[in-house]
């Protein structure tokens, strides 16, 4: 294809597509219903998802206390509609649906969306690499906000190119409403918000354009503020966490696995990836409105990774699953470029190959093993005795003993728990310590609950020597127990 065949493909031909495209779309979000449904409650929650029950759950004056306190308003959205979620069960299955539904919804939504800004056949790729993206089945399966915030972000997306493209005020209301609560499904949603106005540096607009833009901006920063000024409440223990990572060259790897995929997966996306790169580049003199719309798409599967790269330097937050949100850009970008590789079909079999790979990984995904609360639960509630101490590290770990309790109320054992509850009272290690030394004999067992065996989480909350060499001397050598993740200790005859 001749390199002006190529500019001009990057073009959208029109918005609706063709029958054969819409047929397409409906087997690819089959599929990716199927992807996201199998298996879905087939392992145990863990530690993330315990405290998005714990937080449905709670009463609402704990909750507001949360809110604002904790970290609750940095998915407020996803926690209300937890809220109400969890009156119709709390079953894994059951909590994790919501997630799976908004993820199966943004395949076809990110095709409506690739359609404003390239051909059918790109947006088509797109929507297909969605469906059998590892990345996204994993966080739809999840009972958290991840899954929400994309299709948000993609609704945002949207909105927002129909806003600076007609100029209709409903739409700037539409962008403005959707830009909010895609803040308040995830406060780094926030980043494509500004690689969204960032874009239009890449195009000329009126100054009424302009001015809506920032009008827009400033209505959704002071709806945001009390989520932003989160950093400034919070304490220092709930901002910093020493497991986020830095913007190493490992980790910016890293990131483009969770894009594209591991393996070879990440070098056919980097393939796709440059030639769509290529076929953007190529645009900004002979079509500038397809050239925003190639640059829209690069700022927001890039800009977000960038800024939170510099943020890094300073304060670590450079997580991988915070970065999702530009996924869809980044599929984008890569059927963009499957889509002009069209000579003998290699665009086509780029894309066909890197599905079928990630559709392979997604399935072997499904055995991998995972912090598994559910078999750790399990075991201490069918040998506790009734007035046994169960005491966990770090201590907010009780939350799955919680959850798991809960759902079996009836054959639990009553125990006598030596953790805080959820940003909540309560008694922890030291009044364990004092108990004991009040009364050696008043626990039958002592259950200790280690999370994260040889990791960061571990290592950050270990048990004190104190308590170790307290609960050796009275019971002698513990039984222990390994679960994934998850370390049981009986002390106790």
């Amino acid at each position: 294809m001749p390199a002006a065949g190529a500019i001009k493909a990057t073009m959208p031909a029109d918005e609706g597509g063709n029958p054969c495209s819409w047929l397409l779309l409906a087997l690819l979000t089959i599929a990716a219903a199927w992807l996201r449904l199998a298996h879905l409650g087939s392992k145990s929650l863990w530690l993330d998802e315990g405290a998005t029950v714990t937080l449905a759950r709670t009463s609402w004056s704990h909750f507001a206390w949360v809110w604002w306190h904790g970290e609750a308003n940095l998915q407020t959205v996803y926690f209300l509609l937890m809220r109400a979620w969890v009156l119709g069960g709390q079953s894994e299955t059951w909590l994790r649906l919501p997630s799976a539904l908004f993820g199966i919804a943004s395949v076809p939504m990110l095709y409506i969306v690739g359609r404003k800004l390239a051909p059918a056949g790109a947006a088509l790729a797109a929507a297909a690499l969605l469906a059998f993206s590892p990345a996204h089945v994993y966080y739809s399966q999840e009972a958290r906000s991840y899954s929400l915030t994309i299709f948000l972000v993609l609704l945002s997306s949207y909105y927002f190119v129909r806003s600076v493209e007609h100029g209709q005020p409903r739409d700037w209301l539409r962008w403005t409403v959707v830009g909010i609560l895609a803040f308040y499904s995830h406060d780094f949603a926030a980043l494509v918000l500004v690689a969204q106005a960032s874009s239009l540096l890449f195009r000329k607009i009126s100054p009424v354009t302009w001015k809506r833009v920032i009008l827009c901006g400033m209505v959704m920063l002071v709806a945001a503020l009390p989520g932003l000024t989160y950093v400034f409440r919070a304490s220092p223990e709930n901002l910093h966490f020493i497991w986020m990572p830095r913007a190493t060259p490992k980790k910016l790897w890293h990131l483009v696995n969770f894009f594209g995929g591991s393996g070879v997966k990440s070098y056919l996306a980097l393939a796709l990836w440059v030639a769509g790169l290529v076929a953007i580049t190529r645009t900004r003199r002979r079509d500038p409105d397809a050239f925003w719309h190639g640059m829209l798409i690069v700022s927001w599967g890039l800009l977000p990774a960038f800024i939170t790269a510099l943020v890094s330097l300073r304060h670590p937050i450079f997580m991988q699953r915070y970065l999702i949100f530009s996924l869809p850009a980044m599929l984008l970008l890569a059927g963009a470029g499957g889509f002009v590789l069209r000579r003998m079909h290699i665009g086509a079999i780029l894309v066909v190959a890197l599905c079928t790979m990630s559709a392979i990984a997604v399935v072997k995904g499904y055995h991998k093993p995972r912090e598994d609360w559910r078999s750790a639960s399990h075991a201490i509630l069918a040998a506790a005795q009734p007035g046994d101490a169960v005491v966990f590290f770090p201590f907010y770990t009780r939350t799955m003993l919680d959850y798991y309790r809960d759902r079996d109320e009836q054959a639990s054992p009553r125990l006598h728990v030596f953790a805080p509850q959820f940003y909540g009272g309560g008694e922890d290690e030291r009044n364990l310590l004092q108990a004991l030394d009040t009364d050696p004999q008043q626990f039958p067992h002592v259950w200790v609950v280690l999370y994260g065996a040889d990791s960061v989480s571990r290592n950050s909350a270990p048990m004190s020597a104190v308590l170790a060499a307290k609960l050796q001397r009275m019971f002698g050598p513990p039984e222990t127990r390994q679960f994934t993740d998850i370390e049981v200790l009986k002390y106790g005859k």
